[in-house]
């Protein structure tokens, strides 16, 4: 492709109104909520809840995402879906000001968890019905691939930044800074018209004719993810670390290596998806199985910066395949299974670890389910 065509390429995507919205809210949204989310299990373990506890929330938020679904799923087939992420936004600031306002209310951990699932289940819901909806086939994985540099380079500053007003200023400006954004981030989606999906089919109509593959591969995808949100942070933190601001510059590092290859990634997997989610799910395990052996600082860095490489040749290949299904099968109700599955597959391992209360047991768990990514390619 010469550079005028490649340069057309892009201006074309950049173009498409309702896309450049969704990258606008993203950035700010996700700057946002970069800077606070993976200090939060850390946070409540400070304030000395158990590792039983928190893991306990963390399994019982995704699994009361799961069970909202079907709620956000009308919502949005009344309102449209941006007004659906709207309806999250509230919920969202409401979910940390309990969490900053817990030492004074000694908010039950678990009705936070209620809070975390019914913001998080409205706000992917409307994101990914929508993202999927303005994407074309044929660039899909460079404007997945364009949405993650989007939200890499937020999230490159995001923990560095919240790590160091954690330390120096202290949760409470961090809350207002994060909300402020979180308001930010609803106003450019309303530039242009929202849309409205259908609910017109039962619960059982969700699960009919699924293949094994896609449950295994939102399963897979569910508690790899999970892991690396919430156990291995945990585990550096503890093991390692012992430090905001460098557990932030750590995953600012690995969200850096990211972006350099999000880019390439995303114009390769307008080729060869299936091939690359392959190729991406074995190496993902491989970096899985040497995170697991990490004791000092420097190849703490050294990991994750791989780790940045290996899950962005996972993550858009995967998403890329998984709106080519919506499309095939019905966009509206694919995602509604894609979330479902997602987060009881999550929950479910959460609730399994809490159990275990085991944290190196729980990244043993990351290579395989990285392996049987392979299958949803398949």
């Amino acid at each position: 492709m010469d550079d005028n065509n490649h340069n057309y390429h892009h201006l074309k995507f950049l173009a498409n109104r309702e896309l450049d919205e969704l990258y606008i809210s993203i950035a700010l949204r996700y700057f946002g909520l970069s800077m606070i989310s993976i200090f939060v299990p850390i946070y409540l373990i400070k304030l000395d809840y158990s590792l039983f506890s928190v893991l306990l929330f963390l399994g019982l938020s995704n699994l009361v995402h799961a069970l909202f679904v079907i709620p956000a799923a009308k919502v949005a087939s009344r309102f449209g879906c941006k007004h659906t992420i709207l309806f999250s936004i509230p919920v969202t600031i409401l979910f940390f000001f309990m969490l900053y306002s817990l030492e004074a209310y000694h908010w039950s951990i678990y009705l936070l968890a209620l809070v975390k699932g019914i913001y998080n289940s409205h706000y992917w819901l409307g994101y990914h019905v929508d993202f999927s909806t303005f994407t074309d086939k044929k660039n899909r994985g460079s404007e997945i691939g364009f949405a993650n540099i989007v939200s890499t380079i937020v999230h490159v500053l995001g923990p560095t930044i919240g790590g160091f007003i954690l330390v120096f200023l202290g949760f409470k400006l961090l809350f207002i800074f994060v909300s402020v954004l979180l308001v930010l981030s609803a106003i450019p989606l309303f530039f242009s018209k929202d849309g409205h999906s259908a609910f017109n089919f039962g619960i059982a109509g969700i699960f009919k004719g699924r293949k094994i593959r896609e449950y295994v591969g939102f399963s897979a995808y569910a508690v790899e993810g999970g892991i690396n949100m919430a156990i291995w942070p945990l585990y550096i933190f503890f093991a390692v670390l012992n430090n905001y601001s460098t557990l932030g510059l750590v995953s600012s590092l690995s969200l850096f290596t990211s972006l350099i290859f999000s880019f390439f990634i995303g114009r390769w997997t307008d080729i060869k998806r299936k091939l690359l989610l392959k190729i991406g799910s074995f190496l993902n395990a491989i970096v899985w199985v040497i995170r697991i052996m990490v004791t000092t600082s420097l190849q703490v860095f050294a990991v994750n910066s791989l780790y940045g490489i290996t899950q962005t040749l996972v993550n858009i290949p995967f998403e890329a395949i998984c709106y080519d299904k919506a499309h095939k099968q019905g966009l509206f109700k694919f995602i509604i299974f894609r979330e479902i599955v997602i987060n009881l597959g999550r929950g479910l391992f959460y609730v399994v670890i809490a159990v275990i209360s085991s944290l190196v047991i729980g990244l043993v768990f990351g290579g395989g389910a990285s392996l049987l990514l392979f299958f949803f390619a398949l």
